[in-house]
């Protein structure tokens, strides 16, 4: 795998997998600045008042804040060297690290394994809107907190992707797939066996693997806490139900499930409608703008919440 520096070759088969596997958000990268302390054992209000002020460095050098914003000075004694970047890059976020490249995308310039990655926070005052960061403690580095800026000044889905990579890591998502029914809605009940079996044996699943809006196995409660406005949707295996693939969205500001394989002949069925997959009902739904209309509901499919392959502990 390339190092930090190299350009990305299309030898680097393994890198190139990784990126395709994560989200990739185009960013200034504004600095970083040394830690001298582990957040490891600090309380989250502790956590992110150095956060904060590392923010804060970072802004304050490159002027973006005055000096009169009310830092603390006894914290921020306990930040080291100040490293200032102020460029733009590509930050590609994915199951086994967050990789900075340049804003071309064919040079990596830093990356962080996952499991040194501790902790992410963006800010709250006024001078750090549209800013975040994140703590990580790479060995040759030292535990530095990278701090980024969005150009449109919207960090919100950033740092729920960045959420959700913690919390599917820390739930231990496996990458198993299933299949089942059309048009009926997702039980709830607790299965203890369940039957699971490779995307490609089925051929209604024909390219689900490489869609961004497929997750693989997730829990009901998991797929709703991504589920945000109306429009959003994904692709899941229930945990509960063998066999059975499920399309989760929101209709009527309700989340809603539907088992997307008929239980008979495993075919995807809607209405007087077979599609040869999945993967063609939904972009036939999509393209046309045309709702799946199931138990009495009509669920749009306007934007798909993208996977993330696993992620990170917290630290």
């Amino acid at each position: 795998m390339s190092e930090e520096g190299d350009v990305i070759s299309q030898g680097d088969e393994e890198l190139l997998k990784e990126l395709k596997t994560g989200q990739t958000f185009y960013l200034k990268y504004l600095g970083s600045v040394q830690v001298f302390e582990s957040l490891t054992k600090k309380r989250p209000e502790e956590r992110d008042n150095w956060t904060r002020h590392c923010m804060y460095r970072i802004c304050h050098q490159l002027g973006i804040c005055k000096e009169n914003s009310m830092p603390d000075e006894l914290l921020l004694e306990k930040l080291g060297e100040v490293k200032v970047e102020d460029k733009d890059v590509e930050l590609n976020v994915a199951l086994h690290a967050f990789i900075i490249l340049d804003k071309e995308g064919i040079r990596i310039l830093e990356r962080h394994p996952i499991h040194v990655i501790s902790y992410a926070s963006s800010g709250t005052e006024e001078y750090t809107k549209g800013v975040f960061c994140f703590v990580s403690h790479v060995q040759e580095l030292g535990r530095r907190c990278l701090v980024f800026m969005e150009p449109d000044k919207n960090v919100d889905f950033i740092m729920e992707t960045i959420l959700q990579i913690f919390r599917l890591n820390s739930k231990g998502h496996g990458r198993k797939l299933s299949t089942t029914i059309a048009g009926s809605p997702e039980s709830s009940t607790n299965h203890d066996h369940q039957t699971s079996m490779n995307v490609c044996n089925l051929p209604a699943t024909v390219g689900l693997d490489r869609q961004p809006w497929y997750h693989g196995e997730m829990e009901r409660a998991t797929a709703e806490s991504m589920l945000r406005h109306e429009g959003d949707f994904l692709v899941r295996i229930s945990p509960n139900t063998a066999n059975n693939f499920v399309l989760s969205g929101i209709a009527n500001s309700v989340a809603k499930h539907f088992l997307l394989l008929d239980e008979n002949d495993q075919k995807v069925r809607k209405q007087q409608q077979v599609f040869e997959t999945i993967v063609q009902l939904i972009e036939y739904h999509r393209g046309e703008n045309v709702p799946i209309i199931s138990e009495g509901s009509e669920l749009h499919l306007i934007r798909p919440i993208v996977r993330f392959a696993g992620a990170l502990p917290r630290r």
